[in-house]
């Protein structure tokens, strides 16, 4: 498995441009070891060759600029980017869509209460209808496992963790379990897996009994 962090600062990056915490400000002014982030983003493959996108940053571009292995050479236009995951339908983990629509149709795999609330509160789904195909949805189901075609070798997992809706989604502080969920991926051929989690909730431990340390970014 194979796995490349794009951006793992939170909303609005860092530093934030409107923050003056003393991380922020700091970095700024050079006060701290730091460096800049961009907002989350990852990418995972089977093979080091097509990968999955999981959540589009806002950062999207910049992340894609400084990311060779995505660049698919030889052709005009063309990326290595074989299908998206969203974990939720917050702005910060989707509005890098709306920077890919020069290449729709993209396969995207989303829980269904994230694809309601990506078409009509924030329609991006609806939005790059008119993009060549757009975005093609595939619906997932929290605990149960589904591939995606350009890795075939990776098994995902969603797992249901606590977190609000957006402000935009009609159950704005009334989630659904499929609103926000970690992703946990598994090889087929080593059964080696990785979590990526948004936080830790007890429902992930059963299936990462081996896992003894966590990162959270």
């Amino acid at each position: 498995m194979f796995i490349k962090v794009l951006g793992s600062a939170a909303g609005g990056g860092f530093p934030q441009w409107n923050c003056n915490c003393a991380n922020c400000q700091g970095l700024r002014d050079g006060t701290i070891q730091a460096a800049p982030r961009t907002q989350s983003s990852i990418i995972v493959s089977d093979n080091g060759k097509e990968w999955v996108l999981c959540n589009a940053s806002p950062d999207i571009s910049q992340q894609i600029a400084h990311t060779p292995e995505l660049n698919k050479a030889g052709v005009l236009r063309g990326t290595h980017i074989g299908g998206i995951i969203l974990t939720d339908s917050q702005i910060d983990h989707t509005t890098g869509l709306l920077s890919l629509r020069e290449g729709c149709p993209h396969q995207v795999w989303c829980t269904p209460e994230v694809h309601e609330d990506l078409s009509t509160g924030f329609p991006v789904f609806t939005m790059l209808r008119h993009w060549n195909g757009g975005l093609v949805h595939h619906p997932i189901a929290p605990q149960q496992p589904f591939t995606v075609d350009a890795c075939p070798d990776l098994q995902f997992t969603a797992v249901p963790i606590a977190s609000n809706a957006p402000p935009y989604s009609p159950y704005r502080d009334r989630p659904l379990p499929g609103h926000n969920v970690a992703l946990l991926s598994k090889t087929a051929a080593t059964g080696r897996r990785c979590s990526m989690p948004r936080g830790w909730v007890s429902r992930m431990k059963p299936f990462c009994p081996g896992c003894k340390k966590r990162t959270v970014c």
